[in-house]
Parts: structure tokens; C-alpha cells; sequence
């Protein structure tokens, strides 16, 4: 996900500075010349981290530090001055300011505080979500179809056991929802869930983020971080796509699966870590062997889940289509999409290569559209055109954008991302630049660099 930075300062060349630093970073950049409007902005369009300049008009960054801090009270804030005494910097830090710079800046600074800063947030986060996961409705497999059942007894009969667990499948057929109730049906229940995925992470980051590092064991450890997996001690660590682990990781992640304990890049004492992995492959067990070292799979490979695809199991497509629909309605509002039997009939003979994913997007589509309505065979939408017309930045992206690298990936998020609202406000750049919580100048500049020409031109 990009991580989304708020500047304020009063001085617009400091602005577009840090602005065009953060940008060719791979960061998405909001700026507010004031405290007032930062802080307005921000209750609008929430951000991962806040660079606040302490003197300006109106409400100085110390109030609006505070202010901001009632909305959400765990986003970094790194305040900034060219003129601050000591006492200023110490009464900032006291107020919860995560950092305090001086200027003029050292953009390899800025950039490292802003990881560090990312970083603890990230942490935060995955540390909330672990209490919030654990009062949660449970995810659900939906389906009566024979191979679910059989899906169903396997998961169950699995989370009883401290063993590792391969769960085998195409992107969409549930993987991760498999994962979860493997852990809630363990003894392991209320203890952490955590998941990973490399390629969200990044190559240059996955060992950092999996293991952790102490304060000091490279350029830019301002501060010792824990990793995932001791986040996750006496839990369990879901590996979203295991095969996409180098092989240099998956060596040590089975040392710590046999140790029971990790040891952090920099850091000289063993640090508990008991945990149970559950790792999942959209490949084969063939496929998947190969794209693992020998020792790991074998360790992975005593119990193996099959989830399956959807077009194996047609006869839950009305039932899943329910599902959606009623969801749907909850999540966006209105009353529940219907299917005809011709439909459902049509639906159940479709492919669906993108499995749950896929009908779930298209009900969604068909919610936005025709919510309420009844769809007829003369009314239904194309199924060839709803994986297209879908928003790219969907909570789960599709297939082509998972198989991007990572810079495609986010810049063709970015597109469909700007496209979709200038479509939704006509073209109009000042009224998309302020829903979206953007300058004027900076989404003009989005749009060219991107290439996108209104449809009347």
C-alpha cells in the first residue's frame, strides 16, 4: 500500500521540495500551507505521517500537532524549524512528536526518519489489529458443496495440530481466510495472527521486517525495531505466497521454526520466537517444490489444504452470490442486488479465473449500478467487462496487478486511482484535488505525468 504523507509549512518552496522528494520515493504527497487547514484536511483524508512545520500564521505546529493527535492519536508527526530553541524541541517530543528536524534539511535524513517513522506506525497498526482480530467474526468458507465440506474438515482437523500447514490454490480461491481459521481453531486462538506478504515488503526490507534489528546494525537503525515474527511469538505467521520468499529467508525461517527463536540483524541475544507458519501457494505441490528449498518444503509439506477453484464447484455460486450481495449492501449502502435463475444459471456455466475475487468484484459492480434491482438476462452485466471496469485500487487488487513489479503496480494503481475520481467529478481538477486531499498543481501534474486527456478532448 502507498504510504500517504501530509507537509505543512507556510512556505510553499519548502512545499514543493519536500513534496518532489517524497514523490520520486514512491510516497503519495498532500501538502496545507497552514495548521488550520492541515488539520482539516487530515480529518477528511487520514495520512501515514506528518511533516509540521512549528511556526506559522494562525495556529502554530505545536497546536495543531495536538489537534491532529485527537483525531488519531498513533500518526507519526516530525516537526520542523529553522529557528527552535531546545526547550521548543523537548516540549514537541513531550506532546508526542516522533522526531524533530532543523532546517536546512538533509534529504537522506528526512528520508530516514520517514522510514523509521513508517515503520513504527506499521507496528502500531499490526499490534491494534491483533487485538481487533481477536474480537472479530470469524472469516468465512462459503459453500456447501461436497469439496468444501471436505475443505472444511481438513482445516478443522489441522488447527489441532502445532504442525505447519501448506494451503495450495489459485489467487481468489480463499487462501488467507483458510489461514485464519486455521488459527482460530487452534489452541493458539489468543495469541497473534500475522501476516506476510515479501513482495508487499520488498526485496531490500523483508528481512528487516521479518526479523527485526537493533539500534545501530546499519545506516539508518536510528532505533531498534522488532520483526513480524517475534510480534507474532506463541502465534501464528501466515506467509501469503511463500514461494515468493528468497531462499537465503526461507533458511532462516526454518532455523527459527526448529530453535524456536530469532536473533535481530544487529543484535548479539536470541529473542524467544515460537510460532506456527501456515504458508500459501497459488502453484502445485510440484510447482511449489521447486520454488522451495528441500528442507523447508519437506517441513511445510506435512500438511497440505487444497482449496478450490470456483469453477469446480458451481453448485455454490447461488449461495455465494447471496453472500456478496447481502455484504454489499452493508458496505455501501442501499438494498441487496438479485439474480434471476436464468442468471445464476449463466453465472454458474461462467469460468470465473478469478475465482471468489472475481464474482465478488462483479457483485460489486452490480450493486453500484443496480442496487435493489433484479437482474434479468436483457439487464445483467457483461461478465467479460467487470474485471475491467472494476477500480484498480479494489481491497484486493486482481491478478495482472499481483504479477506487476512493484513500481507498475503503484503507478498503475495511481492511474486507475485519479482516473476514477476526475470521471466521478467531470473532470474537474480543483473539485477531484480537494476530495482526494491533493494541491491543484500537484494533481495537474499527476495528470500529465500519467498522460490522461479528458474525454471531450
Amino acid at each position: 500500500m502507498t504510504v500517504h504523507i501530509l507537509i505543512v509549512d507556510d512556505e510553499q518552496p519548502i512545499r514543493d521540495s519536500l513534496g518532489g522528494l517524497f514523490e520520486d520515493e514512491g510516497y503519495l504527497v498532500s501538502t496545507a500551507p497552514s495548521g488550520e487547514e492541515a488539520v482539516a484536511r487530515f480529518r477528511k483524508h487520514p495520512v501515514d505521517c506528518i511533516f509540521l512545520d512549528i511556526w506559522m500564521p494562525g495556529i502554530d505546529g505545536l497546536e495543531t500537532m495536538i489537534r491532529i493527535k485527537k483525531i488519531d492519536p498513533n500518526v507519526p508527526v516530525i516537526m520542523m524549524s529553522g529557528h527552535a530553541t531546545i526547550d521548543t524541541a523537548v516540549k514537541a517530543t513531550k506532546l508526542g512528536a516522533f522526531d524533530f528536524i532543523e532546517k536546512p534539511f538533509s534529504s537522506d535524513k528526512l528520508l530516514i526518519l520517514l522510514r523509521n517513522a513508517i515503520d513504527k506506525r506499521r507496528l502500531a497498526m499490526e499490534n491494534s489489529d491483533l487485538k481487533f482480530e481477536s474480537h472479530r467474526d470469524l472469516p468465512q468458507l462459503i459453500g456447501e458443496s461436497a469439496v468444501m465440506q471436505s475443505v472444511r474438515e481438513a482445516i478443522e482437523k489441522a488447527a489441532q495440530k502445532e504442525t505447519p500447514v501448506l494451503i495450495l490454490g489459485e489467487h481468489g480461491t480463499g487462501k488467507s481466510i483458510a489461514a485464519r481459521l486455521l488459527h482460530e481453531g487452534s489452541k493458539r486462538s489468543n495469541d497473534p495472527f500475522v501476516r506476510v506478504n515479501a513482495v508487499a515488503i520488498g526485496k531490500d526490507q523483508v528481512e528487516h521486517e521479518l526479523f527485526g534489528y537493533e539500534k545501530g546494525a546499519f545506516s539508518g537503525a536510528l532505533q531498534s525495531h522488532r520483526g513480524r515474527l517475534e510480534a507474532a511469538h506463541q502465534g501464528s505467521v501466515y506467509f501469503d505466497e511463500i514461494t515468493d520468499v528468497s531462499f537465503q529467508i526461507q533458511v532462516s525461517l526454518l532455523k527459527v521454526m526448529l530453535e524456536h527463536r530469532i536473533q535481530r540483524i544487529g543484535g548479539s541475544v536470541p529473542v524467544p520466537c515460537d510460532i506456527r507458519v501456515i504458508a500459501g501457494s497459488l502453484y502445485q505441490e510440484e510447482s511449489a517444490k521447486k520454488r522451495l528449498t528441500q528442507a523447508l518444503y519437506e517441513r511445510l509439506n506435512g500438511t497440505v489444504i487444497h482449496m478450490p477453484n470456483l469453477r469446480n464447484r458451481p453448485e455454490d455460486i447461488s449461495l455465494l452470490l447471496s453472500y456478496f450481495a447481502a455484504r454489499q449492501a452493508v458496505n455501501l449502502g442501499g438494498d441487496a442486488v438479485k439474480f434471476s435463475d436464468d442468471v445464476i444459471s449463466v453465472l454458474e456455466a461462467y469460468d470465473w479465473p478469478g475465482n471468489m475475487r472475481e464474482l465478488r468484484n462483479y457483485v460489486e459492480r452490480c450493486h453500484i449500478l443496480c442496487a435493489g434491482k433484479e437482474l434479468t438476462l436483457t439487464t445483467m452485466l457483461p461478465l467479460d467487462a467487470s474485471a475491467q471496469s472494476m477500480p484498480a485500487f479494489s481491497t484486493v487488487p486482481d491478478d495482472t496487478v499481483l504479477t506487476d513489479g512493484f513500481h507498475d503496480a503503484r503507478k498503475r494503481f495511481e492511474c486507475s486511482y485519479i482516473v476514477h475520481h476526475l470521471e466521478k467529478n467531470d473532470w474537474n481538477v480543483s473539485k477531484t484535488a480537494a476530495e482526494i486531499g491533493m494541491e491543484r498543481s500537484q494533481l495537474h501534474r499527476k495528470i500529465k505525468s500519467h498522460d490522461l486527456i479528458p474525454p471531450q478532448k
